[in-house]
């Protein structure tokens, strides 16, 4: 049952307003009326045994993650019969498929070079997670950028909406828990095509710094692989360097092993 504005969720958090619904759960906005402070809160509605234990270990793998561009987890909880759930930090300010639209299109990679370098950083650091963390649903919908500040004067990336973060298990060359694909963003072995890896989280970056420069979503990759038809960076958009056409077309390797295989080699080829 879909919570309602005003409602107290576990004697604490109150609804303030739905950010969006799927087929298997729900993002509210809320008020953390314990800490007197704006939150996000997560529902779950699968209450299969399965689905219960993949949601506790996504709560337990965010839980210990603590980055400058990511939100933070502070509390998880179960309601018997009604749903699971998680709260986050709640992330101010628009996302770059909103910013990208109110630019006309596209953005200049003056100002998306520096907002996708801090994701490189966020992906370096969830990389190295014992298990890796794969994001698995990067796009630019799930990058925010918060409001400026002196810390950050053209504000702060932040890399959201976890629904499909997983761990990666190296002995069985897979990563636990359920798949999902975004057309244009997702990469082929996303589609089980193959392993999915810290270097599927390039690709998926790739694509959004393609569309943030360009205008345009990559085709999606399983039509890519029948005929590739992504136009290159700089015939749909002749003012970028060539070294940035080069870096954007690399992350957007169909072969895992031909993409840059770790998020700190991307930084560097899209910043130096």
């Amino acid at each position: 049952m879909p919570l309602t504005t005003g409602q107290i969720l576990h004697d604490r958090y109150r609804i303030v307003r739905l950010l969006g619904q799927g087929g298997f759960g729900a993002v509210y906005r809320a008020w953390d009326v314990t800490l007197d402070r704006p939150c996000a809160v997560k529902e779950s509605f699968e209450l299969s045994p399965e689905g219960q234990r993949q949601f506790l270990r996504e709560a337990r793998l965010l839980a210990r993650l603590s980055h400058p561009h990511l939100p933070r987890v502070t509390d998880y909880f179960t309601l018997p019969g009604q749903g699971q759930y998680l709260v986050m930090d709640f992330v101010e300010g628009q996302d770059l498929e909103e910013l990208r639209a109110r630019a006309g299109g596209r953005l200049p990679a003056s100002q998306a070079l520096p907002w996708i370098s801090q994701v490189c950083d966020a992906l370096s650091y969830l990389h190295r997670q014992t298990p890796a963390v794969i994001h698995r649903d990067i796009k630019p919908a799930n990058i925010k950028i918060t409001p400026p500040d002196q810390d950050y004067p053209h504000g702060r990336a932040m890399l959201v909406d976890f629904g499909v973060a997983k761990t990666f298990d190296p002995a069985l060359r897979t990563t636990l828990g359920a798949r999902a694909v975004t057309p244009g963003y997702s990469p082929i072995e996303q589609y089980g095509q193959g392993t999915t890896d810290a270097r599927s989280d390039i690709y998926a970056l790739g694509a959004t710094l393609y569309s943030l420069l360009t205008g345009e979503v990559p085709p999606e990759a399983t039509a890519r692989a029948v005929q590739d038809t992504l136009i290159p960076p700089r015939q749909a958009n002749p003012a970028l360097a060539p070294e940035l056409e080069e870096a954007v077309s690399r992350a957007l390797q169909m072969k895992p092993s031909a993409r840059f295989q770790d998020a700190a080699e991307f930084k560097r080829a899209i910043t130096e």
